[in-house]
Order: structure tokens, then C-alpha cells, then sequence
């Protein structure tokens, strides 16, 4: 089934050369890739103006033609976006929106108001079809498939995981979460994410030293967002700095302990080669040392 793709640039500025690499590597698998001939307008940092990205959102959501909403990349400004955002225009014409990233807060957002959403490669990825060796190429037309797939329908996905200290034998629970840092900034703030009840919150995180990632996390655990969580989920955290010789795992662990959360990690989730797709906000249960999704 051939597939048409709306893009979007909700966030930072994209080198064009980084756009049109993307643009070729969809085109490569089958898929229309649309966007306006004035995708972005630089202001600082960004992609546009706040009104630019916004009337982009709204016009690629209402193509009547296209079966998806993909960002073109994360950065930063997408928050600004979030209570600019006409959710009735949306929810006429009900699509996937996909991203990581930046675009964390795009997609908690397009769940709580009932739309679907993909956490996974941003558009340009797939200007990776053409770069690198074999074996990275076939690991990023891996994840733009599945992805590709999510946006038919419901598909089933399975994922490793490692569990760091004790835990329950089986959790099942909506999946949601995203960038460590995106999530945190937006604490105490109306756009902040809230975990549902039994919620699988994943996290994952890119050039951060593990003093801000602990930070971050404690933002999370003593602003409430975790409240309702039953699980922690990590995926990468490329490129993250240590300091000594204490893991992540563990520090994740001490920051996580007045919750009595269950820590596991390990999923291919994240800014490195490994970025695979999951629906945002479906079922996921963890049991015997894997992370099924369903829907």
C-alpha cells in the first residue's frame, strides 16, 4: 500500500540538504513525502515564527490526501506550539503524528486529546538510507519500515529489556514518555506530561552529562509526573557523560527510589543508530524480559 506523508518542521531549524536527503530516502521505500514550498522560515534557532509552525501543523493535518504528519527533526520550540493548537481542526481529519525528541510533547499531547501519534525516526532520518555502511543502512530502513507499518495500523512490536532490581513478574500499562529533557522542562507547566495510572514511561536522552539526567529525573519524581507510573523504561542515552564509575542504571535507581518504581532497560529507543518505533500511549506489557506493545 502506497503511503503520502505531510511534513512538518515544529522545532528547530534543518539544514535544507538534511530535508532533501530525508525527502529521497522516503521515496526510496514508496512513500509521497509533502510539504510546503516554505517547509521553514528561519527565526533564530528555529524553523519559523511561532504562527509559521503553527499554520504548517494545522495545514498538514487538514491534506486531505495524506495518510501522516512527520517532523522533519527535534530541537527545541515545539511546547511553543502546544497551546497555539486548534485540536478540534485536528481531530477532522485524525492522522499519525511522528517524532521523537523535541516533539515528545507534540505526541502526549496529540494522545491526551484522543489523535494518534508514533514516537520514532524523525523525517530526516531517512536521508540514512544513503549514508554510513550496509549494516546501518538496513538497521534505519528497519525502523522507517515498522514505522511505516504503525501508520497502516495497529501492528505488534516486541523489545528486549534487562530489570535492575526487584520486580513484578508482569506489567502491562499504557506506554508513554519520550526525551528525558523535553519532559522535565515542561514540569509545573500546563503542557507537562502527567503518566496515567499503570503507565510504562519510557525515557531516553542525548549529550547530556548524568548530573543533568539525574536533575531532570528529579524533577520528574518530586513535580508528580511519575506519580501514577508503575514502570521506567530506559532506552539510549548517546553521547550522555559519566562522572566516576557509577552506571546510569544505578543513579536512575537511587533518583527513582521514593516512588518504588521498577527500573528496567536496554530498549532500541532513543538519538543513536537504534531509534525503533512505538504508538504512542497503546498497551505495552513487560514480562520475561521483553516489552510487548500491542495497537
Amino acid at each position: 500500500m502506497s503511503l503520502a506523508v505531510s511534513l512538518i518542521a515544529p522545532s528547530s531549524f534543518t539544514a535544507p540538504e538534511a530535508v532533501a536527503a530525508g525527502i529521497r530516502g522516503l521515496e526510496a521505500l514508496g512513500v509521497e513525502a509533502r510539504c510546503d514550498a516554505t517547509l521553514q522560515a528561519p527565526e533564530r534557532y528555529l524553523a519559523g515564527s511561532r504562527a509559521h509552525r503553527l499554520a504548517q501543523l494545522h495545514a498538514a493535518f487538514e491534506d486531505p490526501d495524506t495518510d501522516a504528519v512527520w517532523a522533519v527533526r527535534g530541537g527545541y520550540g515545539a511546547a511553543q506550539l502546544v497551546d497555539g493548537i486548534d485540536w478540534a481542526r485536528l481531530a477532522r481529519r485524525p492522522k499519525p503524528l511522528i517524532g521523537y525528541s523535541d516533539v515528545t510533547v507534540l505526541l502526549d499531547h496529540c494522545h491526551r486529546h484522543g489523535l494518534p501519534a508514533i514516537h520514532g525516526p524523525v523525517a530526516k532520518a531517512a536521508g540514512g538510507l544513503h549514508d554510513g555502511d550496509a549494516e546501518s543502512r538496513e538497521i534505519v530502513r528497519g525502523q522507517l519500515e515498522e514505522t511505516l507499518a504503525l501508520i497502516a495500523g495497529p501492528t505488534p512490536l516486541d523489545y528486549p529489556l534487562t530489570a535492575h532490581g526487584p520486580a513484578p513478574a508482569a506489567l502491562e500499562g499504557p506506554v508513554v514518555g519520550g526525551n528525558l529533557a523535553t519532559i522535565a522542562s515542561l514540569v509545573g507547566t500546563p503542557a507537562g506530561l502527567r503518566a496515567p495510572p499503570g503507565a510504562l514511561v519510557i525515557l531516553e536522552d542525548v549529550g547530556e552529562p548524568y548530573y543533568r539526567l539525574e536533575r531532570a529525573l528529579w524533577q520528574l519524581v518530586h513535580g508528580g509526573t511519575l506519580e501514577h507510573a508503575a514502570a521506567v523504561c530506559l532506552g539510549t542515552f548517546e553521547g550522555c557523560t559519566p562522572y566516576g564509575e557509577t552506571p546510569l542504571e544505578a543513579i536512575i535507581a537511587e533518583t527513582l527510589a521514593p516512588l518504588g518504581l521498577p527500573l528496567f532497560s536496554g530498549l532500541p529507543i532513543g538519538h543513536g543508530l537504534h531509534n525503533r518505533p512505538w504508538r504512542y500511549g497503546a498497551t505495552g506489557r513487560i514480562a520475561d524480559g521483553h516489552l510487548a506493545i500491542t495497537g
